[in-house]
């Protein structure tokens, strides 16, 4: 029998329900027919005009991608460029597109505790919740023990994440609590220092919240929007490759547009 694209949505769903992302966000199936048979699939941090051709290299009729292609209704579907005229080029060669996010991010083994794990976290537990689509309080962070300095927590960053982050701490701190959040966490920067952190990961710190959290003496880590979200992304490929009997292929990893 035919892997169907519904088969996919299904399973994924199973694993990361798709109403345990924020209210605010836009995941599960937002291009393509839930019947159509597919027999490759790729898997994208990011669809952007570079993982289009990635895409069609690996001859994927679904992708899953793990940032959405569609946040806002579109009042048409036209080759321009940006997320409307990617949308109508995936269309328009009928491959299907599944978004995970949030969902992923508050799911066991996705991309919170996949940045936790990069890190060498223990004893993880969940910090800062919000409301979910389906009316549900969810954590979309993760808080654990470190057991370092700010110094080798850096280190660990560059080592996992690929990049060296900013800090707001001397690297000779010791760091006994750590809390993370993948992607933009800076909002969250007051549940991160009641949940006990010394030091919190995250990506998109702005100054004034940067300034908060050094006046709290809590040590911001700013490991960047993309590369916070890599584990996870990682974790997602494995999801997928793990639940289909189909080639699958991680296109780009992801597409930084800090990195050039």
């Amino acid at each position: 029998m035919s892997l169907r694209v519904g088969d996919v949505l299904g399973a994924i769903d199973r694993r990361a329900p798709f109403g345990s992302a924020a209210e605010w966000d836009a995941v599960g199936l937002q291009i393509g027919d839930p019947e159509r048979a597919v027999a490759a699939a790729a898997v994208v941090h990011e669809i952007t005009t570079g993982t289009l051709d990635g895409i069609a290299s690996a001859g994927a009729e679904l992708v899953v991608t793990y940032h959405p292609l569609l946040f806002r209704p579109l009042s048409s579907l036209t080759a321009v460029p940006g997320a409307e005229g990617r949308a109508f080029a995936l269309a328009g060669r009928g491959v299907a597109v599944i978004s995970v996010h949030t969902n992923w991010d508050t799911a066991p083994g996705g991309t919170s505790d996949s940045l936790a794990a990069a890190l060498d976290l223990r004893d993880v537990e969940g910090f800062a919740s919000s409301m979910t689509g389906a009316g549900d309080q969810a954590w979309f962070g993760r808080c654990g023990s470190f057991g370092g300095s700010v110094g080798d927590l850096a280190d660990l960053a560059q080592a996992r994440l690929g990049v060296r982050p900013r800090l707001s701490g001397p690297l000779d701190r010791s760091v006994g609590r750590v809390a993370v959040m993948p992607g933009s966490g800076g909002s969250q920067v007051d549940e991160a220092i009641s949940a006990g952190a010394d030091a919190y990961v995250t990506g998109d710190v702005s100054h004034h919240e940067a300034r908060r959290a050094a006046d709290s003496g809590m040590v911001m880590v700013d490991a960047g929007h993309a590369p916070t979200e890599r584990p996870g992304v990682q974790a997602l490929y494995a999801l997928v490759a793990g639940i289909v009997d189909i080639p699958v292929e991680l296109v780009g990893g992801d597409d930084n547009p800090w990195e050039r």
